[in-house]
């Protein structure tokens, strides 16, 4: 089956945010992946990634930054990437993301999974608490125990992966998120060994299992979806 890339200009507030889609030659026939990046970007490793992933859904990732500069920001400048983090706001990248949750929701089979990465893992939270998603999947997902007040009100499907000697979260943020789903009748926690903050990025071997672990439970959500 073949699949078509793009980069389209979505709609929100008299303005446009860029996203890269890849997707099936009738993606109305297929779920939707809106991914949430980290604050790299939409970085071209992340877009080859999930490129396989693209004959059997639509999958839009948008650049939460372009309000601030956006584009890519390379791994090893991590710097730079936090600095372009101060001047960002809130309240319009809710906003951002939310349009393009919308758009691929009216292009696809009516069902859209979000994968958040990194920064992205808190945005998951808030858009799953809203009802407003078929699945959730989130790989080094940062700070989501601090996000979790819409807990008992999300109902899709749950696949949250963390690697096991990431600082950014600890055991004790671990347990604090598996406690608040614990009585969630379809969510799953991964906690993978070896493997640090930033595992999906260009990493070691316990990294790159790490990333193609969240990539097949990625792929088995959506096919869930289909």
């Amino acid at each position: 089956m073949g699949s078509r890339a793009e980069s389209v200009g979505i709609q929100v507030e008299g303005a446009t945010v860029p996203t890269r889609v890849v997707g099936p030659e009738e993606p109305g026939r297929w779920p939707a992946l809106l991914v949430v990046p980290s604050i790299f970007g939409p970085a071209p490793d992340l877009i080859a990634r999930l490129t396989p992933l693209a004959d059997r859904a639509l999958v839009a990732v948008p650049d939460p930054f372009w309000r601030v500069g956006g584009g890519v920001v390379p791994y090893r400048e991590h710097a730079r990437a936090i600095e372009r983090l101060g001047s960002f706001e809130l309240r319009r990248c809710v906003a951002d993301l939310g349009a393009v949750l919308d758009w691929t929701r009216e292009r696809c089979n009516g069902r859209v999974a979000v994968l958040g990465i990194c920064f992205g893992g808190p945005f998951v939270m808030r858009f799953a608490g809203e009802g407003r998603l078929d699945g959730v999947v989130t790989w080094h997902g940062s700070r989501m125990e601090n996000f979790l007040d819409r807990a008992a009100d999300t109902t899709c499907s749950l696949r949250l992966h963390f690697g096991a000697d990431d600082p950014i979260t600890p055991p004790a943020a671990i347990e604090k998120i598996r406690a608040a789903f614990a009585a969630h009748p379809d969510a799953s926690i991964s906690i993978h060994p070896g493997a640090a903050h930033g595992y999906s990025h260009d990493g070691d071997a316990y990294g790159a299992r790490a990333c193609q672990t969240g990539l097949d439970a990625t792929q088995a959500l959506l096919e869930s979806l289909a």
